[in-house]
């Protein structure tokens, strides 16, 4: 039996040799993530005797290939874990004592934008204090005046206060501290005095690239909102320029609710819009000119064109992660009109993996990330699987041509958004604890408007800006954003458009995520493994519980579950944004309670005490309480979860 189990392996191992290029990202992937995993900073010296060994053992078995081969694999893994850890290392420094006060400082603009009540926030660097005291690193102040004209590379000072960043509120809960450590950002804060320009140390500094970038996206983001309403000026900005920070709470919870929170993000969607239409004017323009299209390969103009114009578009849009995949693969698909190849499959998508992490190994960790690369993986893994049946369909004798083509349009339409909102679904449950019901529907209403009306104008409105022609056109992509937001609005008020549901344990997500994968890299019947650890996966949620008992670091935010199963927070002022995250997360009720109903649990100044047990809540940074069936309890700390890492220390 194991004979044959293991020919059973064998044949499909031969059978999909081909595919194991697809699992190179992801091997890197595994190093990444491992490392994030440990509660303690890893020993460089652990990792160099690793890589080391490894070398040695590649020169023993030197003339063994399948042992290569598995050394090979292994290397991948160990270059994903040094990859981020040196990025760790290289950005680490100790962490920073503010004064407790308001101060005055000095510091160079490196970005600006708002934040999401639309007040104008300044992104300070070489922050400096009366006193002459050097703050390191980058710190984001909200600005307490619109006035006055500011630009990336001026230098300015005011008065104000800044804090240390937010850690994870809960554990299992996001890490802001993490995120920001890898950003460069050290500290937030506000300013409590209108803001002065200023000469920047020894005459000003050169402005980089960077700040000729940011000058130009906030140029953009400045005429769109001349030109346009609020709310449409805000997700035209998200749109063009990837400036998020306009969009009103109100307006981003119905573009999530109504599963069109993709939209706002810049990603293949866009990037693949925009190309084609660059791709089909550029000819379309030729082909008005006989001897030039008669005489010239039209097609790889156009390429190189639509090329040109994707990495413009990356560039103004903030080359957020979504937006670095779609122009890898873009690249790769016009590229292969250069060299007169096909290029749409699994290999382009690995490659762009590939070299996002490669770059930044951070970015494995953020919901855009994942939710980004899976849809395209889950698409392109379909249509791989069907193509030859649409193109049978495509080819049918004696069907209306324009009557085929809606068909397969709504058909396609309708088949994609179900596709990629099934391979987003179990990362909006772990992330965002939201389900949106209806993203096929708003997908449906607003596909047709995004692409024949926006996107097209989007175009247009970049190739014009230059000469300042852009107005109508910024106000046509208005309209359609305008209409957009009507069709978020309504299916957002459908009964249950936004439910929120329990978020999966990690152990379930990971399960979910190395089935899919397998599922979908290899072609063998062995693939069809790949369903057992996406049920497992989705078993774990029968496994995850609401806390009994929420405590804050502050203790100004404590929750109790009530009879219904609901939490019910303590009447107190202040950490409203703890707040916000926990009901973001757990299911709470309208009502609230005080710590005098709930004796069992006893505070006092920074300490907590339940069921014997007394907890400093300095160390601990938060505790989750979980009654067990013998009425003692169990705790879990936010400083278990998160461990002893450079980023929280």
């Amino acid at each position: 039996m194991l004979k044959a189990f293991g020919g059973y392996l064998r044949d499909n191992f031969c059978k999909d040799k081909t595919r194991l290029i697809l699992w190179y990202p992801v091997l890197l992937a595994l190093g990444i993530g491992f490392y994030f995993t440990l509660s303690r900073e890893p020993s460089k010296w652990i990792t160099l005797a690793v890589i080391e060994s490894l070398i040695i053992v590649a020169v023993i078995f030197r003339r063994r290939l399948t042992i290569l081969k598995i050394l090979g694999a292994l290397a991948l893994v160990v270059a994903g874990f040094t990859l981020i850890q040196v990025k760790s290392i290289y950005l680490y420094a100790p962490p920073q004592n503010f004064p407790d006060k308001t101060f005055y400082f000095k510091g160079e603009i490196a970005a600006i934008d708002s934040n999401y009540q639309g007040r104008r926030r300044f992104t300070l660097q070489n922050l400096e204090d009366f006193d002459g005291n050097i703050y390191p690193g980058k710190y984001r102040i909200v600005q307490r005046s619109k006035k006055g004209e500011a630009k990336v590379g001026e230098c300015v000072e005011m008065v104000g206060r800044i804090m240390p960043l937010a850690r994870a509120v809960v554990p299992g809960g996001y890490q802001f501290d993490r995120k920001s450590y890898f950003t460069g950002l050290k500290g937030s804060g506000f300013a409590e005095s209108r803001w002065f320009r200023i000469d920047c140390p020894e005459g000003g500094r050169h402005k980089t690239f960077a700040a000729y970038i940011a000058d130009i996206r906030q140029k953009i983001v400045g005429r769109i909102a001349e030109l346009l309403p609020p709310d449409e000026a805000a997700v035209t900005a998200a749109v063009i320029a990837g400036e998020r920070s306009l969009i009103g709470q109100r307006l981003n919870e119905q573009y999530r609710d109504s599963g069109l929170a993709h939209f706002l993000s810049i990603s293949g969607l866009h990037m693949s819009m925009l190309a084609g239409l660059m791709f089909f004017l550029v000819r379309f323009v030729l082909a008005l000119f006989p001897p030039l299209a008669l005489r010239l390969d039209t097609k790889k103009i156009a390429a190189v064109w639509a090329l040109f114009m994707s990495l413009v578009y990356l560039l103004i849009s903030g080359m957020e992660i979504p937006a670095q995949r779609a122009f890898i693969m873009t690249t790769v698909v016009l590229l292969g009109v250069l060299t007169d190849r096909r290029a749409i499959s699994l290999q382009t998508i690995a490659l762009a993996a590939f070299i996002v992490l490669l770059f930044n190994p951070e970015v494995l960790t953020s919901a855009s990330f994942q939710m980004s690369f899976a849809a395209v993986l889950g698409l392109i893994a379909f249509y791989e699987k069907v193509e030859h049946r649409v193109r049978r369909f495509l080819h049918i004798d004696g069907m209306n041509k324009w009557l085929r083509g809606i068909e397969l349009y709504v058909i396609g339409v309708v088949v994609s958004d179900f596709i990629a909102s099934l391979m987003t679904l179990p990362f909006a449950v772990y992330h965002f604890n939201m389900v949106a019901l209806y993203t096929t529907l708003g997908n449906f209403l607003a596909g047709p408007i995004i692409g024949l009306i926006i996107m097209p104008f989007v175009l247009v409105s970049l190739l014009l800006i230059p000469f300042g022609l852009d107005a109508p056109f910024v106000k046509i992509v208005g309209l359609g954003i305008k209409w957009v937001n009507d069709i978020t609005a309504w299916v957002a008020s459908l009964p249950g458009a936004g439910c929120q549901v329990p978020s999966m344990p990690f152990w379930g997500l990971l399960l979910i995520v190395i089935g899919g994968l397998w599922l979908m890299l290899w072609q063998a019947r062995w693939r069809l493994w790949g369903w057992l650890g996406i049920m497992v996966g989705i078993l774990s949620l029968l496994t995850v519980r609401t806390p009994d008992i929420l405590v804050s670091a502050d203790l100004k935010a404590v929750a109790f579950k009530n009879d219904d199963g609901r939490l019910e927070l303590v009447s107190s002022r202040g950490a409203r944004f703890v707040k916000s995250f926990w009901q973001g997360k757990y299911p709470f009720a309208e009502t609230k309670t005080t710590l005098q109903e709930h004796p069992e649990l006893v505070v006092a100044e920074s300490k907590v005490s339940l069921a014997g047990k007394t907890y400093d809540l300095g160390q601990t940074l938060g505790i989750n309480f979980y009654k067990n069936p013998d009425g003692s309890f169990s705790a879990e700390t936010v400083r278990d979860a998160i461990g002893d890492r450079l980023w929280n220390q």
